[in-house]
């Protein structure tokens, strides 16, 4: 099943009790990205504060470059929406990393 499936039988529930759970996820993160006043740079964020990032080729540093920021911006933002949504904190470089 792909990504998009999944997240389609989340949303209409399938009749599993424990949906409700999933749908205050999904709108949470649906409510982050929406108010972004800059919606690619929440998905990159995302995809790092998720650890999504792991399986990518792109390090911080590039995604941070990618939107104009600092490094140490971009993690700063990662770690805001880490706290935001309640995710755990995942293995980042830190400012003094090269």
């Amino acid at each position: 099943m792909g990504l998009l499936e999944e997240l389609r039988e989340k949303l209409g529930g399938g009749g599993q009790t424990g949906s409700t759970n999933t749908m205050q996820v999904v709108r949470d993160l649906v409510y982050e990205l929406a108010g972004a006043r800059n919606r690619d740079l929440a998905v990159d964020v995302l995809i790092h504060a998720t650890g999504i990032a792991e399986f990518d080729e792109l390090t911080l540093r590039d995604y941070a470059g990618k939107h104009g920021l600092s490094h140490e911006g971009f993690r700063k933002q990662v770690l805001a929406m880490q706290r935001r949504l309640n995710l755990p904190r995942r293995p980042m470089p830190h400012s003094d990393a090269n």
